[in-house]
Protein backbone atom coordinates (compact mmCIF):
# COMPACT_ATOMS: atom_id res chain seq x y z
CA UNK A 1 0.00 0.00 0.00
CA UNK A 2 2.86 2.12 0.32
CA UNK A 3 3.67 2.14 -3.32
CA UNK A 4 -0.12 2.86 -3.56
CA UNK A 5 0.50 5.97 -1.72
CA UNK A 6 3.40 7.52 -3.29
CA UNK A 7 1.66 7.01 -6.31
CA UNK A 8 -0.99 8.86 -5.74
CA UNK A 9 1.33 11.49 -4.20
CA UNK A 10 2.97 11.55 -7.63
CA UNK A 11 -0.28 11.69 -9.35
CA UNK A 12 -1.06 14.56 -7.69
CA UNK A 13 2.26 16.43 -8.82
CA UNK A 14 1.36 15.54 -12.02
CA UNK A 15 -1.93 16.90 -12.09
CA UNK A 16 -0.44 20.03 -10.36
CA UNK A 17 2.46 20.30 -13.08
CA UNK A 18 0.06 19.74 -16.57
CA UNK A 19 -1.16 23.26 -16.16
CA UNK A 20 -4.25 25.26 -15.12
CA UNK A 21 -6.81 24.39 -18.03
CA UNK A 22 -5.81 20.79 -17.66
CA UNK A 23 -6.09 20.75 -14.06
CA UNK A 24 -9.33 22.54 -14.18
CA UNK A 25 -10.65 19.99 -16.46
CA UNK A 26 -9.27 17.26 -14.19
CA UNK A 27 -11.28 18.75 -11.12
CA UNK A 28 -14.35 19.27 -13.18
CA UNK A 29 -14.31 16.00 -14.26
CA UNK A 30 -13.65 14.59 -10.97
CA UNK A 31 -16.48 16.60 -9.03
CA UNK A 32 -18.68 14.27 -11.76
CA UNK A 33 -16.64 11.15 -10.91
CA UNK A 34 -18.00 7.83 -10.41
CA UNK A 35 -16.65 5.30 -7.77
CA UNK A 36 -15.66 3.51 -10.99
CA UNK A 37 -13.82 6.90 -11.99
CA UNK A 38 -10.09 6.47 -11.34
CA UNK A 39 -6.54 8.77 -12.40
CA UNK A 40 -6.14 7.45 -15.63
CA UNK A 41 -10.20 7.53 -16.39
CA UNK A 42 -10.01 10.89 -15.27
CA UNK A 43 -7.21 11.92 -17.08
CA UNK A 44 -8.71 10.60 -20.59
CA UNK A 45 -12.03 12.68 -19.58
CA UNK A 46 -10.06 15.70 -19.56
CA UNK A 47 -8.59 15.11 -23.10
CA UNK A 48 -5.47 13.18 -21.98
CA UNK A 49 -4.15 9.85 -24.05
CA UNK A 50 -3.37 8.03 -20.44
CA UNK A 51 -2.18 8.72 -17.08
CA UNK A 52 0.17 5.61 -16.25
CA UNK A 53 2.40 3.87 -13.67
CA UNK A 54 5.80 2.17 -13.24
CA UNK A 55 5.99 -1.47 -12.30
CA UNK A 56 7.68 -4.37 -12.08
CA UNK A 57 7.48 -8.27 -11.76
CA UNK A 58 8.80 -7.92 -8.31
CA UNK A 59 5.10 -6.27 -7.31
CA UNK A 60 3.05 -9.02 -9.18
CA UNK A 61 2.59 -11.55 -6.19
CA UNK A 62 1.04 -9.07 -4.19
CA UNK A 63 -2.46 -9.33 -4.98
CA UNK A 64 -3.74 -6.12 -3.76
CA UNK A 65 -1.31 -4.63 -5.66
CA UNK A 66 -2.23 -6.02 -8.63
CA UNK A 67 -5.54 -5.20 -8.41
CA UNK A 68 -5.20 -1.84 -8.63
CA UNK A 69 -2.34 -2.03 -11.30
CA UNK A 70 -4.84 -4.07 -13.59
CA UNK A 71 -7.68 -1.85 -13.05
CA UNK A 72 -7.77 0.29 -16.47
CA UNK A 73 -9.72 3.30 -14.77
CA UNK A 74 -6.79 3.79 -12.44
CA UNK A 75 -3.54 3.46 -15.26
CA UNK A 76 -3.57 3.24 -18.81
CA UNK A 77 -0.02 2.96 -19.55
CA UNK A 78 2.34 0.65 -17.75
CA UNK A 79 6.50 0.97 -17.87
CA UNK A 80 9.00 -1.41 -16.58
CA UNK A 81 10.57 -0.07 -13.62
CA UNK A 82 14.23 -2.16 -14.54
CA UNK A 83 13.17 -5.29 -16.61
CA UNK A 84 13.78 -3.69 -19.68
CA UNK A 85 17.38 -1.78 -18.50
CA UNK A 86 20.79 -3.24 -19.72
CA UNK A 87 21.28 -4.53 -16.41
CA UNK A 88 18.27 -6.72 -16.80
CA UNK A 89 18.26 -7.72 -19.77
CA UNK A 90 21.88 -8.46 -20.89
CA UNK A 91 23.45 -9.56 -17.04
CA UNK A 92 26.05 -11.06 -18.90
CA UNK A 93 27.50 -9.76 -22.12
CA UNK A 94 26.41 -11.23 -25.30
CA UNK A 95 23.29 -13.18 -23.31
CA UNK A 96 19.74 -11.79 -23.86
CA UNK A 97 17.21 -12.01 -21.64
CA UNK A 98 13.62 -10.77 -21.71
CA UNK A 99 12.12 -12.68 -19.71
CA UNK A 100 10.96 -10.14 -16.91
CA UNK A 101 10.52 -7.96 -19.41
CA UNK A 102 7.99 -10.00 -21.60
CA UNK A 103 6.23 -10.27 -18.37
CA UNK A 104 5.85 -6.97 -17.82
CA UNK A 105 4.74 -6.21 -21.26
CA UNK A 106 2.47 -9.13 -20.93
CA UNK A 107 0.40 -7.86 -18.05
CA UNK A 108 0.01 -4.46 -20.12
CA UNK A 109 -0.91 -6.54 -23.14
CA UNK A 110 -4.05 -8.68 -20.50
CA UNK A 111 -5.03 -5.47 -19.71
CA UNK A 112 -5.00 -3.68 -22.90
CA UNK A 113 -2.44 -0.65 -21.57
CA UNK A 114 -0.14 1.11 -23.13
CA UNK A 115 3.17 -0.43 -23.19
CA UNK A 116 6.50 2.39 -22.66
CA UNK A 117 10.01 1.24 -22.28
CA UNK A 118 11.93 2.76 -19.67
CA UNK A 119 15.48 4.24 -19.64
CA UNK A 120 17.59 1.20 -21.86
CA UNK A 121 20.86 2.37 -20.35
CA UNK A 122 20.92 4.35 -16.58
CA UNK A 123 24.38 4.90 -15.43
CA UNK A 124 24.19 3.43 -12.02
CA UNK A 125 22.45 -0.12 -13.28
CA UNK A 126 24.80 -1.03 -15.99
CA UNK A 127 25.79 -4.88 -15.97
CA UNK A 128 29.50 -5.94 -14.41
CA UNK A 129 30.87 -5.45 -18.06
CA UNK A 130 29.41 -2.51 -19.10
CA UNK A 131 31.27 -0.35 -16.23
CA UNK A 132 34.19 -0.26 -17.94
CA UNK A 133 33.11 1.29 -21.05
CA UNK A 134 34.14 5.09 -21.54
CA UNK A 135 31.23 7.15 -21.29
CA UNK A 136 31.28 8.20 -24.59
CA UNK A 137 31.06 4.20 -25.66
CA UNK A 138 27.99 3.89 -23.49
CA UNK A 139 25.71 4.37 -26.50
CA UNK A 140 27.16 1.88 -28.73
CA UNK A 141 25.50 -1.25 -27.32
CA UNK A 142 22.17 -0.13 -28.26
CA UNK A 143 21.45 -1.27 -31.86
CA UNK A 144 22.37 -4.74 -30.27
CA UNK A 145 20.05 -4.61 -27.60
CA UNK A 146 17.34 -3.33 -29.67
CA UNK A 147 17.90 -5.91 -32.56
CA UNK A 148 18.97 -8.88 -31.17
CA UNK A 149 16.38 -11.77 -31.03
CA UNK A 150 14.98 -12.98 -27.60
CA UNK A 151 16.71 -16.31 -25.87
CA UNK A 152 13.30 -16.18 -24.01
CA UNK A 153 10.41 -16.56 -25.54
CA UNK A 154 8.20 -13.38 -26.20
CA UNK A 155 4.67 -12.65 -24.79
CA UNK A 156 1.75 -13.89 -27.64
CA UNK A 157 1.57 -11.70 -29.84
CA UNK A 158 4.53 -9.53 -29.36
CA UNK A 159 7.86 -9.58 -31.36
CA UNK A 160 11.00 -8.05 -32.01
CA UNK A 161 12.67 -7.12 -34.31
CA UNK A 162 14.95 -8.96 -36.75
CA UNK A 163 18.68 -8.33 -36.32
CA UNK A 164 20.15 -6.18 -39.35
CA UNK A 165 21.26 -8.18 -42.96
Amino acid sequence: MARLTRALMMASGLLASVGTATAAAVNTTAQNATQEDGLNSLMVKAGKLYFGTATDVADFSDIPYMTILNNTNNFGMLTAENSMKWSSTEANQGKFSYANADMVVEVAKENGQHMRCHTLIWYNQLPTFGTSFPTSCLLRPIPSRTNTPPQSSPAPGLTRPSPPP
